[in-house]
């Protein structure tokens, strides 16, 4: 008998043992404990110019193909790139096209600049106010010089305001009103359960609080070919919070294997034939906003009550997760 509960101490030691070590190699070799992630490496050669360990996370700035990719806690979050240029005109016209009005326009989450640069091409908005948590990345988007120049000067333009604070703290201190709210975020993990908060029902529920009449949230739902149950799980919670919902994707499958999701909120229905884009752009072709959406089978799920992000759960997060 006394072998055996050896033997089994030994067994449950090994099996302890070993989940350690695939923790720490999943969730620190992999990531945290690196500013550039072994899957995330770009192709062919690179040189890392800079390293940079900020109050919020660790950021690299990378040099590839004379483009700059800016990583943080290992994955690029952005870069000087066509597929930037892609995404961000995705991510601003569509709702930027459907607001009744577009005088005061906040974006959450976009110290890189190049959201911003977008709305700046819309001559009847007034003021934009650019709220992000890290310093270190809203200081890049006014200073770096290949930054600058990718997004065209816009962190320093005159009708731009910049706020460095947490993007829900930042509604709750002031009780302004905007007419369009952009949402450009990090995806939730178990690892940043506090993004979770900028997703929920509760924080939804402000934003509707903080629009003006006629007013437009437009919100990047990551990447819906991967996570289809992410995107639609987003579209269930602002249901529930009271919004109207016009969900749309930008297929780069060809170029990057991916499929990007987004979703328009509004107080008042909305639909895909309102979209008019007024200013000058190069990918949202009238083909393209058509495809943009046809939302394919296999992108639809119904989601229960249960399955709606809240302050108290961790849905996205562990839907994030469960993708890797």
């Amino acid at each position: 008998m006394d072998n055996f509960l050896w033997v089994a101490l030994g067994a449950g030691i090994t099996l302890i043992v070993g989940a350690l070590v695939w923790l720490y190699v999943r969730y620190w070799v992999r990531t945290l404990g690196q500013y550039i992630a072994e899957d995330e490496r770009p192709d062919g050669p690179y040189r890392v110019l800079r390293k940079v360990q900020t109050p919020f996370q660790k950021v690299a700035l990378v040099e590839h193909d004379d483009q700059m990719l800016v990583y943080a806690n290992g994955y690029v979050m952005f870069g000087t790139t066509e597929d930037e240029d892609m995404y961000g005109e995705a991510l601003i016209h569509v709702p930027l096209s459907l607001a009744k009005k577009r005088d005061r326009v906040l974006l959450v989450g976009a110290g890189g600049g190049i959201t911003t640069r977008e709305v700046l091409l819309y001559p009847d908005v007034g003021e934009i106010t650019v709220v992000d948590i890290d310093p270190v990345m809203m200081e890049f988007g006014k200073t770096l010089e290949e930054l600058v120049k990718f997004n065209q000067g816009s962190l320093n333009h005159p009708k731009v305001r910049t706020v460095v604070e947490d993007g829900r703290a930042f509604l709750e201190q002031n009780e302004e009103k905007w007419d369009v709210i952009i949402l450009d975020l990090p995806e939730p993990t178990l690892d940043s359960i506090a993004l979770s908060r900028l997703y929920s029902w509760e924080f939804y529920r402000l934003l509707m609080d903080r629009l003006n009449p006629g007013g437009i949230v437009g919100i990047a739902c990551s990447v819906v070919s991967y996570m289809p149950e992410y995107y639609w799980t987003i579209q269930a919670t602002l249901k529930s919070a009271g919004f109207h919902v016009l969900p749309y994707h930008f297929d780069v499958l060809v170029e990057h294997e991916e499929d990007w999701g987004y979703v328009v909120a509004s107080t008042r229905p909305i639909t895909s034939g309102e979209v008019r884009i007024s200013v000058p752009n190069r990918y949202l072709t009238p083909s393209r906003l058509k495809d943009m959406f046809h939302i394919r089978y296999g992108y639809s799920k119904y989601w229960e009550e249960d399955e709606i992000q809240t302050d108290r759960n961790r849905v996205l997060a562990l839907l994030e997760d469960e993708s890797d």
